[in-house]
This record gives C-alpha cells, structure tokens and sequence, in this order.
C-alpha cells in the first residue's frame, strides 16, 4: 500500500411559628428553663447555589490525560490500529470580573504514557503552546486563540474547553438538568473540523466537601476539509461523549473525566475512495494545586 492510502490518523426558612393549641397558653415555656437561657430557634435554611468566581483571581496547575484508540479500515480492507496516550501538565491564570473571567493556560510539559514511544518533536512541538480565552459567567470558553498548532495542543485545547462546563444562567442548584448548544473550532483526530455539540446536564446531590457533581452527555457532529499528499480530504464525523464533573464550592472544577467515542469517514473525492474509521477516547482532567 503506498503512502497516499496510509491516511495518517493519529490521533465540569423562615423560623417555625409554632402555634398553640387551642385554649392553651399564649406563650408557652420550656418545662424546665435553664436560667438565662434563650428559646432555641431554627436556623433558616438556605438554598445552595453555586457558580463560577465573578471577583478575584489565581493560578491553578492541571493534569490533562488523554488516550487515543484509532480503528481505519483502507480501501483494501485492511485496517490500521493506532494508539496515542500522553499526560500534558498546564498552568492556568484567571481574572475574574462580573462580565467573566480572562483565562491564560500554558502547556508546561507532555510525557508518553508508559509503554509508549512518542517522537521527541511531537511532544515537543505542544510545549509552551499559550492560550487566551474568555470564560463567560455562566461557562464555556469563548474568542480561544492560541500562539501555535499541533497535534497535540489543538487536542489539549479542545480539552481545555471541556474543563468550563456551562451552567444555569441563575446558578448551580442540586438536582438541576439543563441543556445547551454549542459550535466551535475541533481537532478530529488528524484533522481541524467545525463541530456542533448538543449538550445535556444533570446536578447531583450536594456534597460533603460543599460542592456538586455534575453528569454531562454530548451529542457531536462535524465536518472539515484538508488536503494531504496532494489530494484534496473531505471529513465527516458524529460522535458522543460522556463527561463526570466535581464541581467545588469555590467555584473551580476539582476533578473531570470521561470518554469520547467518534465515528468518521475521511474522503479523497479526486480518486473517489473514503477510509472510515472509529476512534475511542478516554480523557480526566485533575486539579493539582
């Protein structure tokens, strides 16, 4: 098979009233008060609601693990397995003011995962990549502009969005669903597409640390073009993700993960052949300090 096949794939109450009976005292006492002592009254319960900073601002220092599993199938039928895993470390400065806050992440360094041999340039090629972005008041990441693209900085960049799950527009409640859409700039495996996402959400139950666990499912579609050996590539994909969040009570996402499962078809429309394939990704963002 010559090299123009081998398509490269690599790939977060008011106080009781009591009220008397009927005909009994007006103003009933505790049977044996304790001199001095002040009737207990209940403290009136508050509603949690939690939701990103508006005020402040920090730096923080997250693992970013990512693991690619790549199935192609060539026009000859053979398939081609590839595998991609790596851990890339960032740090992450926010600004935050009632409009949202500015975000700066850098990527300080990306290693293989064990038993796996990355060239030197690949890795090399994501450290010190730097972005900018706005994280809107109530999530996401908007205007994310970067200093350079690879491989595997456009993938941590795509991860970096994940890592701002959009909330209510009036807060983060326990038990709360809502849903959301979303289009914006993706790497698709090996190739720069525009995905569109549809985006459900479920709250948990409140925790004992004071913060909530968020349950996400996206629905994704997408379409790209490139050329590569010369010859014009088309792109299609669709695809689901499954997302877990802990969402703390400051405000930051503690610990993220999930898994991504895309189906694509890569077309060369100048020979009219398309390369299908599967890719399976695992992913967990974790807050080091």
């Amino acid at each position: 098979m010559t090299s123009a096949w081998r398509v490269s794939l690599v790939v977060l109450v008011a106080g009781c009233a009591s009220g008397a009976p009927a005909g009994g005292p007006a103003n009933p006492q505790p049977a044996n008060p304790l001199p001095g002592a002040e009737p207990t009254r209940p403290e009136p319960s508050r509603e949690v609601v939690l939701g990103y900073p508006r005020s402040g601002a920090g730096i923080v220092h997250y693992a970013f693990v990512r693991r690619d599993s790549v199935v192609a199938t060539m026009p000859s039928g053979e398939q081609q397995v590839q595998v991609l895993a790596r851990t890339a470390y960032l740090t992450l400065t926010w600004v935050a003011a009632d409009s949202g806050a500015k975000i700066t992440t850098t990527i300080d360094s990306v290693v293989a995962d064990s038993g796996l041999v990355l060239p030197l340039m690949v890795l090399d090629s994501a450290r010190g990549t730097r972005w900018t972005a706005l994280r809107p008041p109530a999530g996401g990441l908007t205007g994310l502009t970067g200093n350079r693209s690879s491989l595997i900085g456009d993938q941590v960049r795509d991860q970096l969005a994940l890592l701002f799950p959009r909330l209510p527009a009036d807060g983060l409640r326990p038990g709360a669903h809502w849903t959301d859409s979303t289009q914006a700039s993706a790497r698709v495996s090996a190739f720069e597409a525009i995905e569109t996402s549809l985006v459900s959400s479920d709250a948990g139950e409140l925790l004992s640390t004071g913060g909530l666990p968020i349950q996400v499912t996206i629905a994704r579609s997408a379409t790209g073009e490139a050329s590569q050996f010369g010859q014009p590539i088309t792109l299609k994909a669709a695809g689901s993700d499954t997302l877990s969040y802990q969402f703390g009570a400051d405000g930051r996402i503690l610990e993220a993960s999930g898994r991504r499962w895309t189906s694509l078809v890569v077309e060369l429309a100048a020979i009219g052949q398309s390369v299908p394939a599967n890719e399976i990704s695992s992913i967990s963002m974790t807050l080091l300090r």
